[in-house]
């Protein structure tokens, strides 16, 4: 089983406590985030988690625990994002240059192999174009060769949280992706970078840019993880592996204007209860949840439940 931690927020930033805790006792409770009342108990015990893949945009707080993490006999992995935008599209994400220094303290632990660079959303506005993507893309590639072997990028989707933010990102067009691709692919090339596009809406293979996931195949065979295909991709294009994901949406205190996994606003956000010391990271267990136990690589992935009228009354079906 490999573990995301995680698409829906930053565990590595703001939830370090909280996941070091559920480390250490071996398992954590994730509520289903498209039914409530199913409520997952996922083993994190490292017989059943070939991988910890902690994806961030910053780090740092966990780096004093990867000493830990590691005598527990778990194989991780980071994937971090870096992207040179500033306060005005991610309000609290730390500085582009102390995000790197970790990027590089964590590579010469653990390997430029387990460390993968996202440059991700590409978005575009009247003072962000293709030209300021290729200065700040190289600058960036500068401050990470020989720290990462590969670069995962993908274009902003105007999803319906964004309308009405034309002023500060629109839709990419695709000569903008084309010219794009020429820019920055030579650059990543001369770094010793791989360049590959995640969930592509758009083929860029004509300038040597292949689309593959941000935790596939050619990844865990690298570093020598097992796996799973995903039998349902996470969303049009994925090309992931299947994982579970630990994470919980509206959790994230980056506020980034672009992002899809805060989904309330940031007063909503504030009132969640966050408990590191609780099995689930936020919110608690009510007497109406069931709770499944998912281990091994057999378990479902916790998005796949879409049609719960299948199960009739889960409370027959799942015992607690």
């Amino acid at each position: 089983m490999i573990i995301s931690a995680s698409r829906r927020t930053d565990i590595p930033a703001f939830h370090s406590e909280w996941l070091m805790n559920r480390l250490r006792a071996g398992y954590c409770l994730v509520r289903n985030p498209m039914y409530n009342p199913l409520v997952y108990r996922i083993d994190l015990t490292r017989r059943n988690v070939d991988a910890l893949v902690f994806v961030t945009k910053n780090p740092a707080p966990l780096i004093p625990h990867l000493k830990e993490i590691g005598s527990m006999g778990h194989m991780y992995m980071f994937e971090v994002t870096i992207t040179p935008y500033g306060k005005d599209l991610e309000p609290r994400v730390p500085s582009k240059a102390d995000v790197a220094e970790s990027f590089r303290e964590i590579s010469d632990r653990i390997g430029p192999d387990r460390c993968l660079w996202r440059y991700d959303p590409v978005l575009m506005n009247r003072y962000i174009d293709v030209d300021y993507h290729r200065r700040k893309f190289e600058l960036l590639c500068r401050e990470l060769e020989g720290y990462t072997r590969r670069c995962i990028f993908s274009f902003v989707e105007i999803h319906p949280k964004l309308a009405g933010k034309e002023d500060l990102f629109r839709s990419v067009t695709h000569s903008e992706m084309d010219a794009l691709a020429q820019a920055i692919k030579p650059i990543a090339d001369k770094h010793g970078i791989e360049l590959t596009y995640c969930c592509p809406h758009y083929d860029l293979t004509r300038w040597g840019i292949e689309p593959r996931g941000c935790i596939d195949s050619r990844q865990m065979r690298r570093i020598d993880v097992p796996f799973e295909e995903m039998t349902t991709p996470l969303r049009d294009g994925c090309r992931c592996v299947k994982n579970i994901d630990i994470g919980a949406y509206d959790t994230c205190p980056h506020d980034c204007v672009y992002c899809y996994a805060n989904r309330a606003k940031g007063d909503a956000r504030g009132s969640r209860v966050y408990d590191p010391e609780s099995e689930i990271l936020y919110g608690g267990i009510s007497e109406n949840d069931q709770i499944i136990d998912l281990k091994g690589r057999d378990a479902p992935r916790i998005d796949e439940f879409f049609d719960y009228t299948q199960y009739g009354d889960v409370s027959k079906q799942f015992k607690r």
